[in-house]
C-alpha cells in the first residue's frame, strides 16, 4: 500500500501563514494601534463659517 500525502502542502502552508498574518494584523489594530481622533472632522470648514 502506497502512503502518499493527498493534500497540497504548499497550499496548506500558504493558508497557515496567511491565517497567522491576518490574526497578527487584527491584534495590532485592536490592541496596539492608537486609533483615530474622537471627532476627526471637528475643525473642518470652520474658517468659512466665521
Amino acid at each position: 500500500m502506497n502512503k502518499n500525502d493527498l493534500y497540497n502542502k504548499a497550499g496548506y502552508w500558504t493558508f497557515l501563514i496567511t491565517l497567522a498574518a491576518n490574526l497578527l494584523f487584527f491584534v495590532y489594530i485592536s490592541f496596539v494601534h492608537p486609533g483615530i481622533p474622537s471627532n476627526p472632522g471637528e475643525n473642518y470648514g470652520n474658517e468659512s463659517s466665521k
